[in-house]
């Protein structure tokens, strides 16, 4: 009888603090944040997501990618994915559908096709996340120049036109204008606050291993400069 006991409160043990933490995933809104950099002059984008005090970072470079964990803004774990040029490429690994065009990149045909197939997973989560969701502000910068100093000073003009429209609606991202350029350089942040984060983070794992995801994540790895195959 006792040894019988013994893998009952093992197991008991174990499940919990997992559905304690479910519980506590379902119960108890939180504040997430969703922060976008783009740089140009180092060619370097990152993508924070914050939850609470958990965050998730992804800094993509010219040599790959950064996958960075961090609590209280500390890392925690940090996992480098370098881009390689891959082997030749055997049957088995053609990308369903054929998104990829003859030269190893996605025309505008093949992107129709990708967002046909993306439209029901990404609707079924943005669905979620907004039944979930409730919009704080978004705040950040963007500096932009499109080359030509008339056309960048319409852009401008437009915007400050439509700056208080935005900060009614809590939109507070300044632009800076540089007319003689083309450059465009992004540091956004998004504050959402989650009524009920477990299903919010079911339907992003829904998301995430749809199979229409996965092909879409590997049509898009294989045309990044420096993958594609010659």
């Amino acid at each position: 009888m006792d040894a019988l006991l013994i893998p009952v409160f093992i197991l008991f043990g174990l499940l919990v603090p997992v559905l304690a933490l479910m519980l506590l995933l379902y119960a108890v809104p939180v504040r997430a944040a969703a922060t976008l950099i783009h740089t140009a002059d180092d060619k370097k984008q990152t993508v924070k997501v914050s939850w609470s005090i958990i965050a998730f970072r992804i800094s993509g470079y010219g040599a790959g990618q950064v996958i960075e964990a961090l609590i209280l803004d500390h890392v925690i774990v940090s996992h480098t994915m370098p881009r390689e040029i891959p082997e030749e490429k055997h049957d088995e690994e053609i990308i369903p559908e054929q998104v990829l065009g003859s030269n190893g990149k996605l025309d505008a045909g093949e992107l129709i096709r990708i967002v046909q197939r993306m439209t029901g997973p990404v609707g079924t989560f943005l669905s979620v996340f907004r039944e979930q969701s409730r919009f704080e502000n978004a705040t950040g910068t963007v500096t932009l120049g499109l080359g030509s100093p008339s056309v960048t000073g319409e852009v401008y003009g437009f915007y400050w036109a439509s700056r208080f429209i935005l900060l009614a609606s809590r939109i507070d991202i300044g632009m800076r204008p540089v007319f003689d350029r083309v450059v465009l350089e992004l540091d956004l942040t998004v504050r959402e606050k989650i009524e009920h984060p477990l299903l919010v983070l079911i339907a992003g794992l829904t998301l995430f291993f749809d199979p229409a995801t996965q092909d879409t994540i590997k049509a898009v790895s294989k045309k990044q400069p420096g993958v594609a195959g010659a």
